[in-house]
């Protein structure tokens, strides 16, 4: 895991709460967003595409939410955006297609909660159709398989390259049912999972639809998530099959068993509506309604719980295989620490981050030793190691900046430590907070 300085945060030209902004997935530096929008974040320029979307229809002007959808496909590269319809770029926005009609639904009627004089107070004059494709799921495994979602309670998908989109809609989604995200499977062409937000209706339950034939039949699977934790957001690992995690408005949650079970993620985290989730490499990242950045880095253990948990749950002892970790010296404002009240968040911890279990308190001291290829420990940590107080008279800055590391824990449950590393706190870490333990 490299650990980099995350202090500074850089506005983009494509910066904006209500937009979308996809990373090009060969350069990181080029940004698109708002369908035909390009930027070059190095230069922070504007750079055109040279093309623009399809001109609206005057029969169905173009509509709009705060956020519409835009992502590039994993199979095959090419980035779809959609407002009332589906439209794709194969060549990085020079030129757009319209690859659908119309999605949304026909005539929606009121809300039923609604009484007839709040029912008439709407922004927009109410008209034959009302929505938005508010999703987009590329299949990461099959380029001609797409699923979309919208926010007023559709689910369509294509499976043969947007020549025919297929309403796969399970019964129980009612107009104002907001499909607020689609995931397509990376095992499975025919695998999606849906969530659905159903609370503008006074509806709080939580709503996670499962599909392992296309669409043709879905399964709502919650059990373990409580009402009021309507989802927001659901994603599968792409590197574990049967691994999910759901942003609800209260929490993250966790399936080790394609749904069946949830469990709560929370850790240090406080409860928070939390609006989106991404898995990149070995870290877990979420983001909040209260524009708050967390990251569990070196989430890899989540991975072997799902493949190996009865076994893991049997063990008297159980040592995690490490994620992948680079070795990356701290950067520093010439040896001097930036003051606490600046804006800064903890970077992910130094060394190897190591995950450990132990269903009772050990008897002895419990130690942890990194070895090189040819046998060598190269570091060690023990659980008896004592912790010296600093030596206010020895350092030149105050002592909050020289916190000794805790070492190894002993006690009994699951333990994370950073081996060779001059810190070794755990959880989450997010933008201005210190985790705790």
């Amino acid at each position: 895991m490299s650990t980099l300085s995350f202090r500074n945060w850089e506005p983009s030209c494509l910066a904006g709460e209500s937009d979308t902004v996809v990373p090009d997935p060969k350069d990181g530096n080029i940004l698109y967003g708002s369908g035909a929008e390009r930027c070059d974040q190095f230069l922070n320029v504007a750079s055109p595409t040279g093309g623009a979307l399809p001109p609206a229809d005057p029969a169905d002007p173009n509509r709009k939410t705060w956020s519409l959808p835009q992502v590039f496909s994993e199979a095959d590269e090419a980035m779809y955006y959609a407002n009332q319809f589906v439209f794709r770029t194969r060549d990085r926005g020079k030129t757009w297609q319209k690859i659908s009609s119309d999605l949304t639904r026909m005539r929606p009627p009121a809300p039923p909660n609604l009484d007839p004089v709040t029912a008439k107070d709407i922004d927009q004059p109410m008209t034959d159709r009302f929505g938005v494709v508010y999703t987009i799921a590329p299949s990461p495994v099959k380029a001609d398989v797409v699923w979309v979602g919208t926010d007023d309670g559709l689910i369509y998908m294509t499976r043969d390259d947007a020549k025919e989109w297929i309403s796969v809609t399970p019964p129980q989604l009612t107009p104002w049912s907001k499909v607020s995200q689609i995931d397509a499977s990376h095992f499975d062409a025919l695998t999606a999972y849906a969530s659905v937000d159903r609370h503008r209706i006074t509806d709080n339950k939580p709503y996670i639809y499962r599909t392992h034939d296309g669409g043709k039949t879905w399964q709502n699977v919650v059990a373990g998530i409580p009402e009021g934790a309507y989802v927001n957001s659901v994603k599968e690992d792409p590197k574990t099959k049967g691994l999910l995690f759901a942003a609800t408005e209260l929490r993250v949650y966790v399936s080790f068993n394609d749904g069946d079970m949830w469990q709560p993620l929370q850790n240090n985290m406080p409860v928070t509506s939390v609006r989106d989730i991404l898995v990149h490499g070995d870290d877990l990242a979420i983001a909040t309604h209260g524009r708050g950045f967390w990251v569990l880095d070196q989430m890899t253990p989540l991975r072997e719980i799902a493949t190996q948990g009865q076994q893991i749950a049997s063990a008297n002892a159980w040592l995690f295989k490490p994620g992948e970790t680079f070795a990356v010296q701290m950067g520093g404002q010439n040896g001097t620490p930036l003051p606490k009240e600046e804006p800064q968040h903890q970077n992910p911890p130094m060394g190897v981050v190591v995950y450990y279990s132990l269903k009772s308190a050990a008897g002895s001291p419990v130690k942890l030793e990194l070895v090189d290829s040819a046998g060598t420990v190269r570091a060690c940590s023990a659980s008896d190691t004592p912790v010296r107080a600093v030596d206010t008279e020895a350092i030149n800055v105050q002592a909050v900046w020289e916190q000794p590391s805790s070492p190894p824990s002993a006690a009994a449950g699951m333990h994370r430590f950073a081996i060779g590393a001059p810190a070794a706190r755990g959880g989450w870490a997010r933008t201005s907070a210190t985790p705790a333990e």
